[in-house]
Order: structure tokens, then sequence, then C-alpha cells
């Protein structure tokens, strides 16, 4: 009998497990459908829609002219902030102390000096991107990474007033190359370039889901090492989808952005803070948090000081480090999720975990995360690495050159390379349009090849063995280089930082 009991009643514990777990995970959907289709309602003034900051913050800009008697550049904003209350959605303008009264914070956007010292506390993104680009040209960066709608809401900054605007010393004048650039740009988006499509779309989401399947049946038949590398591929997979959806703009990137926590672990929050910065100010020296990579890698000859003896063989180990790199930012993302109180990621990134532990087994899963770790790693700093370092501080170079300068395209070998680099092979293209779905990236690719020849900038194009032995050969120079007195640390205080982790 009690054989006959037990018998009857052990598989009742995993089945139950089974279940809660795909609860959990509905739950998790469930709500982050219902928390994005209210983004998506208050970004398009849906029914009971709350008022969009950026909208309020406009509006509020319009009543103080009108107070003033004054038309909205000619308010200037002096001594002016905007305060913004994240329950209401609402943002008011206050007179700031004397004692708290600060220099004038001004950027130049498509040709226009605006004043975003009143506005600096309301970015949604965070204050560091304003202060990177006080007195500098941040056209490039807004278009980049903002859609059509907030562009035109960005009219009604007010401007800065002429004793605050920089020198030609300062802020140059843009070069030629820069404005054919953006009359490309305006080509491209009036062309429909940046609109996504279903098939695109479809075929992305398929391969994750068809890698997933042949990890999970490589599992149960008992072929770990199949499942892990299958694990490693899909988790590259999804990584590379929740980047699109980081990046993209429309309602269908909104309502997806929450991917990235569910099927990859990612924190969106945490990515976009870290992976943006880097896309604006590529290889700069102090700021591109991917360089930060010492003492585990060394990408230039560090000072006596900040050396490490382990840099005479980093091109021997260097696929260690870069094998960690998942693994690292899992942690960071669950800290970024719980130390800012981001309830809804932290909700998805424990549906994740909880479905990846119902379903692998622990041999399964940490080879994968790091064989993850180093597939990825690989496949984007073979691009940047290599390539030109800017050790003199931001926007020396412009926009345009800077990005062909500090960005390496790779030709693929064969289609399973292809679909592992996620379009990442076409770095070029990503980091001039990152909105731009990557399935447009190669047809893309022949347009900025032509543009780069007619403005006699180089187009850095190679295999993807020969770019991968370029970085190994490059960390082996670096490697048996001597120690510069001169040689700077990869992370500079003086820059404003990203967010705490």
């Amino acid at each position: 009998v009690i054989g006959g009991y037990a018998t009857s009643h052990q598989p009742q514990f995993p089945k139950m497990v089974r279940r809660l777990t795909l609860l959990l995970a509905f739950a998790a959907f469930s709500g982050h459908a219902y928390q994005r289709a209210g983004v998506v309602m208050r970004a398009t003034n849906g029914p009971n829609a709350k008022t969009n900051r950026f909208r309020n913050l406009a509006s509020s800009v319009r009543r103080l002219a009108v107070s003033t008697g004054a038309s909205v550049d000619e308010v200037g904003l002096v001594n002016k902030d905007f305060v913004c209350d994240d329950d209401t959605a609402t943002c008011e303008v206050k007179t700031v102390p004397k004692k708290k009264q600060r220099d004038r914070l001004v950027c130049r956007i498509d040709d226009r000096w605006v004043d975003l010292t009143g506005w600096r506390n309301a970015h949604p993104a965070g204050t560091h991107w304003i202060d990177l680009y006080d007195k500098a040209d941040a056209t490039e960066v807004m278009h980049g990474f903002h859609s059509g709608e907030a562009m035109k809401m960005l009219s009604r900054l007010p401007a800065a007033r002429p004793e605050d605007v920089p020198s030609e010393e300062v802020c140059p004048t843009p070069t030629k190359a820069t404005y054919a650039f953006r009359e490309l740009r305006t080509k491209l988006e009036e062309e429909g370039w940046f609109k996504r499509n279903a098939v695109g779309e479809a075929g992305h989401l398929l391969g994750w889901c068809g890698t997933m399947a042949a990890a999970i049946f490589a599992a149960k038949s008992g072929n770990f090492v199949l499942s892990a590398v299958m694990l490693a591929v899909s988790n590259t997979g999804a990584g590379w989808i929740a980047h699109d959806y980081t990046h993209g703009r429309g309602k269908w990137c909104s309502f997806m952005r929450g991917f990235g926590e569910l099927c990859g672990g990612m924190s969106t929050t945490w990515w976009s803070d870290k992976h943006n910065l880097h896309h604006a100010l590529t290889n700069v020296v102090g700021i591109d948090e991917d360089l930060m990579v010492d003492p585990a890698l060394f990408l230039w000859q560090p000072s006596p000081e900040n050396d490490n003896w382990l840099r005479k063989i980093q091109h021997w180990y260097w696929a260690l480090p870069y094998s960690m790199l998942f693994a690292i930012w899992r942690i960071d993302s669950v800290k970024v999720a719980m130390n800012r109180k981001l309830n809804g990621e932290l909700f998805r990134l424990a549906a994740h975990y909880a479905i990846w532990a119902m379903i692998f087994p622990v041999k399964v899963l940490l080879p994968a995360v790091f064989l993850s770790g180093l597939l990825t790693a690989t496949i984007v700093t073979v691009s940047h690495i290599s390539e030109d370092l800017f050790f003199d501080g931001p926007h020396k170079v412009d926009y345009v050159e800077a990005q062909l300068r500090s960005t390496r395209d790779f030709k693929c070998s064969n289609p399973v390379f292809e679909y592992l680099s996620g379009g990442m092979n076409y770095q070029i293209e990503h980091h001039l349009f990152p909105i731009m779905p990557r399935y447009k990236y190669p047809a893309l690719q022949k347009v900025l090849q032509k543009f780069a020849a007619e403005h006699n900038i180089e187009y850095r194009l190679d295999g993807d063995w020969q770019v991968l032995r370029r970085t190994i050969n490059n960390l082996q120079s670096i490697a048996k280089a001597d120690p510069n007195p001169n040689g700077p640390p990869s992370r500079d205080d003086s820059y404003p930082t990203l967010p705490a982790i």
C-alpha cells in the first residue's frame, strides 16, 4: 500500500511545479501586455490616456510664454526649471532659487540651438545624456534614438539666448558629409526604410522559437551537450531580438519590449542606459562602457599603475572573459530592476528563470549561459575594438565620420554565421540607423558604401574570419607593448556617468 501510494503521488509534485510556472509565465506576459498597451494608448492619446510628460512640458513652455507676453523662443527659461511628477505625469515650471541657479545648458539640434537647462531633470533617459551634449551638436543622436512624433515635439523647446551659444571653435559647423547624411536619412524615411514588415518580424521570432524547441527536445532526449549548444544559440538570438525591440519605435516594438526580460533574461532599462550611450559616443575613451573591460583585457597601453601581468597573455585567454558576458549582464539586470523598483521587469525576469529551471537541468543552463556570452561578445567586439579610439573626449569628430572610423562590418561566409550574427555583421548600418529594422541592413549596406565613397570616408569591411583575426592580433600587439606613462584609464569620473547599478 505504501509503495502504491508513493508511486501514484510522486508525479504530482512536478506537475504542480510546471503548472505554477506556466501560470507565472502567463501572468507575467498578461501583465506585460496590459502595461505595454497602456504605454501605447498614452503615446497615441487613446481613451483615458495620461498626459505625456513631454507634451505637458511643451504646454508649460507655451503657457509661460503667454503669461509673459513673449514668444516661446524669447522666453529662454532663464532661472526656470521643470519639476515633474511621474505619478500624475505632469510637469510645472518653477523659479530656481538664486543659490541653485546654474550655467545654461544648450545644444544644437537641426541647426537650432535650444536651451535644455530646465528640461534636464525631466529627460526620461536620464540627465547624463543632456550633460554629455552640452554645447555640442545632438542632431544625429536625437534622430537616431527618437520617433518622428518625439522629434516634432522637440521643435517646441525654447531657443538658447545668443550669449549662451558657443563659439565655432567649441562647436564647429557640421561638415558637408554630415549635411549629406541628413539628406540621406530624410530620403530613407520618406521611402519607408524604417517601417517594419510582418515577414521580417516573423522570421526572427520563428528562428528563436526553432532553436529553443531544439534545445528543449535535446534536453528531454538526454542529449545535454546538444541542448546546451542550442540553448546558447537561442539565448543569443533572444538577445538580438530584444536588442531590435529596445532600439525600435512604434506600437509593435513598444508592445514587445518586455521580450528582453521574459525570453532573454535582460533588463530593458539597464540595456537602454548602457547600450545607447555606446551608440552615441562609440569608442570615446572614458565614456563608452564597452571599452571598460580592464583589467580582464586591455584595449590600449595602460599606465604602469593600471597595468596587470595578465595583459602579456591576453591574446591567449580572451575567450574566458568574453564567455562571462551574459552572466555579468544577467546579474546587472536583476540589480537594476531591484534597485530602481522596476516591478514589471522583475516579474518578467522571475518568470524567465522559473521557465528555464522547469525545463533545463543545471548542466545545460550553465554551459549555455557562458557559451552564449562568448558568441555575443565575439560578434559585437570584433566590429569596434580594433578600430579608431578617441582619447580626446567627445565631439572632436563629426558624428558620421566618428561612426565610420570606429566601426567595421564583416561579411559572413555561411548562413549559420549569418544567423548567429543577428544583423550585427552590419554594424556600420546599425550605428548610423539604430532604429531601422535589421532585415533592411543588407540593402542599406550598398547605399552607405556609395555614400562613404562620395565623401572620401573609408567604409571598413572584412570577412568573418579576417575580422576575428584582426581583433586577436590587436590584443596581441597591446600585450607585447610596454606600459604608457600617459595611458588614460578606461573610466573617467570627469564625464557624466550612467545611473548607478
